[in-house]
């Protein structure tokens, strides 16, 4: 059962009510209230423990005690494994008025490993309304809140690890990227290529590449076909080779060593093998493309 998905969707409600009341735009992210300061408290208590959460899910080894802090231990060890400081998060509901791209386009758990004035501002926020409420009612602003939620959700989305099957849907049109939220959305990443070899992979990645929270890349299925052509290719290439420097060294007698070697590397690199069988494998490619398929997986900086 995720509980952290469902008080993220309480919280987020609670805050698309007050949207309800006031016309969020650019000249209003400086609105503060009771209401606001308790909503961002509740936010960060619930970043505290996903983010525990996250940390011993992923392989830290940290004793879980009061010396296991959830910023400069959890969030900066899933820092260092999935660069979370450079995930966007677009502010995408209907009434949230943001003109200024920097209100609308947030990376919310940037600087969310540090600690002091080093922080990020929601962090500061947070502890400032924490520690003392009526000096610091101010900074528990619908600004605080709405970035500290949208560090929330990612933290959420990275829990969750959900895949999606996207049939041959290679630019994701149809993928919600949403991902449940009615506030929020993230950055995908579309370019599904990968350039396939018999022993490893290469991603196509565009500029974007660490900013997405979603990837898009061919199915392992896909994949595995790829791979498997591409094992029989080499071995057809390998054996007509072979077969070919046997021709050339039993049509001539009493060769050197030196003879030997010089042929054998000669058609080794004649490229002409390679491109004779890839001419004759052009079908067998072009049906391999036409029916690939698509997943979005979560961006663990995986390329």
């Amino acid at each position: 059962m995720n509980i952290f998905w469902n008080i993220y969707k309480n919280i987020e409600r609670e805050l698309i009510e007050i949207s309800n009341i006031i016309h969020i735009d650019d000249n209003q992210l400086s609105v503060y209230s009771p209401k606001i300061t308790e909503l961002l408290i509740r936010t960060v208590v619930e970043v505290e423990a996903i983010s525990k959460e996250l940390y011993f899910k992923n392989g830290g080894n940290k004793e879980n005690d009061n010396q296991l802090f959830f910023d400069t231990d959890c969030i900066d060890f899933l820092e260092n494994k999935w660069l979370l400081s450079k995930k966007k998060v677009i502010v995408s509901a209907p009434n949230f008025y943001f003109n200024n791209e920097d209100n609308r386009v947030l990376t919310p758990l940037r600087k969310a490993n540090k600690r002091g004035s080093s922080s990020s501002k929601w962090l500061i926020a947070y502890q400032a309304v924490k520690h003392n409420r009526n000096n610091s009612l101010s900074k528990g602003n619908l600004k605080s809140l709405i970035e500290a939620l949208a560090g929330l959700y990612v933290l959420n989305i990275y829990y969750k690890d959900s895949e999606y099957l996207l049939g041959r849907d290679h630019n994701g049109t149809n993928f919600d990227s949403s991902l449940g939220s009615s506030l929020f959305s993230v950055e995908v990443h579309t370019n599904g290529d990968v350039e396939f070899s018999v022993d490893n992979r290469l991603y196509k990645k565009n500029a974007n590449y660490d900013e997405c929270i979603y990837i898009i890349e061919p199915t392992q299925e896909t994949q595995n076909i790829f791979l498997d052509f591409l094992k029989e290719y080499d071995k057809k290439v390998t054996q007509q080779k072979l077969n070919v420097v046997l021709n050339r060294l039993s049509s001539k007698e009493n060769l050197t060593q030196n003879e030997i070697d010089k042929i054998t590397i000669e058609i080794r690199e004649d490229k002409s093998i390679e491109q004779n069988i890839l001419n004759e494998s052009i079908p067998t490619i072009s049906k391999m493309y036409n029916d690939m398929t698509y997943q979005a997986i979560i961006n663990k900086q995986q390329y």
